[in-house]
């Protein structure tokens, strides 16, 4: 067991400046498309039946057809005939909140002293920026044969970080099985939360060593990979391997299939900016639409 080590700088450059000061004391998202609640911003042509009609857009789609439509005998002499064609509803925002998840290599081959605790390091600096901007925090750890959801998503950072310095190091590395599981856990989390934005950060060298399936372990890693990326998680991918010059880019193949940015921890050891966790507007993960 080791103990963290390290702080690292955390901040992002896809967020508007003019935005920037309310998101340091607020959500981490800026505004996105909400269909029921939210401020009105404009309006739109509905695909189907109106959700919240805007009368101000309709009235005004309406208005130029009048004089036509009376002279057809669709309008009355006095007032205003809105037709279906004339009909659109409110576009909405509002703020929401994310939903982080770390999933921590703790195989054998995380055992080097360095290694572990420059890993335990990065998450905790991310941990503060996650109580800073409100976020929920889940924490899944893997090795030897099982992938195990030891902090279920919460607001206590405490908690998380209390987790994090105890866990333990050692085993084989069930990379593809860890994917599932946190899969699984996004899952669960936004049926609870609908809306909420889902970021999955992963440290790990990428070399899996034990099937879900009797399958070639890493091809079943990168099968996992693209489940996560196809259901719009968003993902960070930590290359926590130190001798990745003289073996397979494991990590960074795997992040290829994730549709994730990789990162190596020497480039964070070296202070490099973590241009992840800052967001700019978007939908949320189609786990949660």
């Amino acid at each position: 067991m080791y103990a963290p080590a390290g702080r690292f700088r955390v901040r992002g450059i896809l967020v508007n400046r003019a935005v920037q000061k309310h998101l340091a004391r607020g959500r981490r998202v800026r505004n996105r498309l909400a269909p029921d609640a939210g401020r009105y911003i404009r309006a739109r042509i509905p695909r189907h039946k109106p959700r919240a009609l805007a009368v101000d857009a309709t009235l005004r789609a309406a208005a130029p057809e009048q004089v036509r439509r009376r002279a057809m005998g669709l309008a009355p002499p006095r007032g205003i005939a809105v037709l279906p064609s004339d009909l659109r509803e409110k576009v909405r925002t509002r703020r929401s909140g994310v939903s982080l998840l770390f999933a921590v290599d703790a195989s054998g081959s995380m055992g080097v002293e360095e290694v572990m605790a420059k890993a335990k390091g990065i998450v905790l600096t991310l941990l503060t920026d996650a109580y800073q901007k409100r976020d929920r925090v889940g924490l899944l750890a893997f090795r030897g044969t099982e992938a195990r959801l030891v902090l279920p998503f919460t607001t206590s950072v405490a908690q998380a970080q209390q987790r994090l310095q105890n866990l333990p190091t050692g085993g084989k590395s069930p990379l593809a099985l860890a994917l599932a599981k946190s899969l699984e856990a996004f899952h669960r989390e936004l049926t609870k939360h609908p809306g909420r934005l889902p970021l999955l950060v992963l440290l790990t060298d990428g070399k899996a060593n034990i099937s879900m399936a009797g399958r070639e372990p890493f091809e079943e890693a990168l099968d996992q990979a693209r489940r996560i990326r196809h259901a719009g998680i968003r993902s960070l991918v930590v290359d926590t391997d130190l001798t990745w010059i003289h073996s397979y880019a494991y990590a960074r193949v795997l992040a290829e299939a994730m549709g994730a940015p990789c990162l190596g921890i020497r480039d964070l050891e070296l202070g490099r900016v973590i241009d992840f966790m800052t967001l700019g507007s978007g939908e949320a993960g189609k786990l949660g639409s």
